[in-house]
């Protein structure tokens, strides 16, 4: 018996053993069985990019599809990180193509943090029962000081975003014999704003104008301000047209500093919904409008903006994903070739998931028309085309159900590769 027990020891071990070395030979780590455990890499001055946000990165042995959390806490006391304020971010693991050390990356908006120091909190999670979170013990710690303008060289800084001056038309809408365009602009209030009306024959435009004049731009929200144009009793007959409206940042003489865009537009004019806008639908007294939206690169953060009938206070829910989620083409990719940095996806491609999801509060707007804003950090997105969709949908956390309203806009805007 003793001799039997043995030999099914044996082969039960070279088993075990075999299996182990078929798993090595397969893994793309080097060491699938011990703990998972991961790098910080140092923190500095070029951690934090132009949109005043800290990417931080490193490299660890979990998989790409693996639960990875990142947790920043501020430190009250010199070694004494309790009691201060965390934030926390999904980290997205990179895959490496040689079989080495996967490489993570994370983003923190640091204009939400005060000047201290912060311990960084590399850990695994899951979700538990009524999307609860689960955290695992850290596998990966650092540290670093934000400071204000008197700390020193070791300290990383905030950085203020440069805005570059623009100016952007809206759908443009007739009521009666008025023609209304109607703008967003980084331009300050009480900033004058001309616009220069002309027709256009075979591709051209006439000149001089066929009317101008001027308008003010008024306060908006988050730094969106606003414009209006009505163009009474004049309002062109059938044709072609372009409108070129313009304004100076530091209101100095054009065409010095100045800033532009053009419009062209063909009287009747067609109220089908095109391009990168969704205006207010004509003669809608109930209505939820998405302003014109700037180019969206990967790697960014922006203001999207826009008007609506509902009251000052009331919940808005916005949400941004795959547009090919719509006719049900989009697949899950389970290749971690991916979801590398330059993975992208189109109605008709595999592709990865990303997207962002929130909530925002309606404020008063002015003649008539209140105003939203919502922030859209792009830094988890692969470049494709995206649904925007603001509705007065609910979210009823007790039940964790979707509560839908009756009311949205959308529009299917492009995500380009990161410019830089």
């Amino acid at each position: 018996m003793k001799k039997k027990y043995f030999t099914y020891a044996g082969i039960v071990a070279a088993l075990i053993l075999l299996g182990m070395f078929v798993s090595i030979c397969l893994s793309t780590y080097p060491f699938p069985f011990l703990p998972p455990s991961a790098t910080i890499d140092p923190v500095t001055n070029t951690s934090v990019d132009e949109n005043n946000m800290l990417i931080l990165t490193g490299t660890t042995t979990l998989s790409w599809y693996a639960n990875m959390s990142v947790t920043l806490s501020s430190c009250p006391l010199p070694g004494n990180c309790t009691g201060g304020t965390s934030s926390w971010d999904e980290a997205t693991i990179i895959p490496v193509a040689d079989g080495g050390r996967n490489r993570w990356r994370s983003e923190f908006d640091l204009s939400s943090h005060t000047p201290a120091d912060y311990q960084i909190t590399v850990a695994t999670y899951s979700s538990g029962s009524n999307y609860s979170l689960i955290q695992g013990a850290p596998i990966a710690t650092g540290r670093f000081t934000l400071g204000d303008d008197n700390a020193g060289p070791e300290a990383i800084h905030k950085r203020s975003p440069v805005v570059q001056p623009y100016i952007r038309t809206n759908p443009l809408m007739q009521a009666g014999n008025t023609l209304i365009i109607t703008g967003i602009t980084s331009l300050a209030p009480a900033t004058p704003i001309a616009w220069d009306l002309h027709t256009v024959t075979n591709i051209t435009a006439a000149s001089p104008g066929e009317s101008q004049g001027t308008t003010v731009v008024i306060e908006g929200t988050e730094g969106v301000n606003r414009w209006s144009i009505a163009i009474n009793n004049g309002t062109p007959g059938p044709g072609q047209y372009q409108i070129v409206i313009s304004g100076n940042p530091a209101a100095d003489a054009s065409p010095t500093g100045a800033v532009s865009t053009s419009l062209n537009f063909a009287v009747p004019l067609n109220t089908g919904i095109s391009g990168n806008t969704t205006g207010k639908p004509p003669g809608s007294l109930h209505y939820i409008a998405i302003d014109t939206l700037p180019d969206l690169h990967a790697d960014g953060v922006y203001v999207i903006t826009g008007t609506t009938s509902l009251p000052a206070g009331q919940g808005l829910m916005m949400n941004v994903y795959p547009a090919a989620f719509e006719n049900g083409s989009y697949n899950f990719s389970v290749n971690a070739r991916d979801t590398g940095p330059n993975a992208t996806f189109s109605e008709t491609e595999v592709g990865v998931f990303s997207g962002a999801s929130g909530g925002t509060l309606v404020v008063n707007g002015t003649g008539g028309e209140n105003l939203w804003s919502f922030d859209l950090a792009t830094y988890k997105f692969a470049p494709g085309v995206y649904l925007i969709n603001v509705s007065n949908d609910d979210f009823d956390t007790t039940t964790m159900t979707r509560k839908y309203g009756d009311l949205f806009s959308a529009r299917a805007v492009p995500v380009y590769g990161n410019s830089s």
